[in-house]
């Protein structure tokens, strides 16, 4: 099974608060410790409305968040990295040797939904590539080949993992960009899950956190507008989740995880019928569902 897993792992408990009074307190006699003793739930709301319009780097600088990717691949991580207010720590192809063995039918590579929705055979097709790759990567290793030299014949398809620290400024950079339905499907629809994690940590921050056409009322991609409907829909579901999932903060424990499957909305299932197809080609079991899971860390 292809599975995704976005993780927020963690952030600063009461960040909303302590921002919004340290950036009061630039224009006020009494210093951030004395301001949060009388700042209102109103000036807070005002605080992040007035930073996101003027674009008040210094302020959303300050909030912080750790998150994680899981079972992306190759071809994520080389995005996501070009994100450079951040600092970025991947799997190692150097240090960490690939599986390349469909254990219980799991695969070790991401099959884009593109292809999962064509006919079987073309599946199996790609499918039969990646894994003559895999082949090819585990002979290179026995002939005695370095594996940060054998690592060149794995596909970028080749399933991965990283972790990164961002602040909120180059977060609201990221939602803006790749919420965009001109980004690629597999970043833009991780990047959707994020922002609904992100809302319920943070709701004034991201409040107007989006794509572009949404966030600043401007087109930036090539559709020239044509998908805003669609692009709206689906900002609207990750902030309706990102508040279900806040209510949900209030019985969980501190430091525990909070999960939610968001397959429905940014994953893809396959039929059973082509999945039969696909394994009788195939002559082996393999799960080809694209599932998407968003995990939130109480911190407070």
């Amino acid at each position: 099974m292809i599975i995704v897993d976005v993780y927020i792992l963690n952030y600063l408990p009461n960040m909303e608060k302590i921002t919004a009074t340290i950036a009061w307190s630039s224009i006020s006699i009494f210093s951030a410790p004395e301001y949060e003793k009388i700042i209102k739930e109103k000036d807070i709301e005002k605080m992040f409305k007035l930073a996101r319009k003027m674009k008040l780097s210094s302020i959303l600088d300050f909030p912080y968040y750790i998150i994680s990717f899981k079972g992306v691949s190759r071809s994520f991580t080389h995005q996501w990295v070009r994100y450079r207010i951040a600092a970025h720590v991947q799997q190692s192809l150097r240090f960490t040797k690939i599986e390349t063995k469909l254990e219980n039918g799991d695969p070790w590579f991401v099959i884009p939904p593109k292809i999962l929705m064509k006919d079987p055979e073309i599946i199996v097709d790609f499918i039969r590539n990646i894994l003559e790759q895999g082949k090819t990567y585990n002979k290179l290793l026995k002939y005695g080949i370095p594996a940060e030299d054998a690592r060149f014949a794995l596909p970028i398809a080749t399933k991965t993992h990283i972790s990164s620290a961002m602040n909120a400024e180059e977060l609201l950079h990221v939602i803006d960009q790749r919420t965009c339905f001109d980004a690629q499907w597999e970043i833009r629809n991780a990047t959707y899950a994020l922002m609904a994690g992100l809302y319920a940590i943070s709701p004034r921050i991201f409040s107007t956190a989006g794509p572009y056409c949404i966030s600043e009322k401007v087109c930036r991609g090539r559709a020239q507008g044509k998908c805003y409907k669609e692009a709206k829909i689906l900002t609207e579901k990750m902030k309706s989740m990102g508040e279900e999932i806040r209510n949900e903060f209030d019985k969980a424990d501190f430091g525990e995880f909070i999960s939610v499957d968001m397959t429905d909305i940014l994953g893809y299932r396959v039929s059973n019928r082509k999945k039969k197809k696909v394994e009788e080609l195939l002559g082996f079991k393999i799960k080809l569902d694209y599932n998407v899971n968003l995990h939130i860390r109480k911190m407070y």
